[in-house]
């Protein structure tokens, strides 16, 4: 939610992924988290990017890492095999 509008190509492992989407369908919590992380406003959810092994996956988890939050690694790498 920090980085709407800057197209820097960020996707989620495929485990990250399965998180998101559990996220986002308990719409309760989901309006919660933007309430409190997108000044109230509803972020739409838009996959753009298909799931590949090219680096998007761990840029993604560093700049989450740069932003403050805990990354927890394990759940990151399967994009790298």
């Amino acid at each position: 939610m920090n980085h709407q509008g800057e197209s820097l190509g960020l996707a989620p492992s495929k485990l990250v992924d399965i998180g998101v989407h559990t996220i986002i369908l308990d719409t309760l919590t989901y309006a919660e988290l933007c309430d409190g992380f997108n000044g109230g406003h509803f972020l739409h959810h838009v996959p753009k990017l298909e799931m590949k092994n090219d680096g998007p996956v761990m840029k993604t988890a560093t700049v989450i890492a740069a932003d403050g939050c805990d990354v927890e690694l394990p759940l990151w790498t399967d994009a790298a095999e």
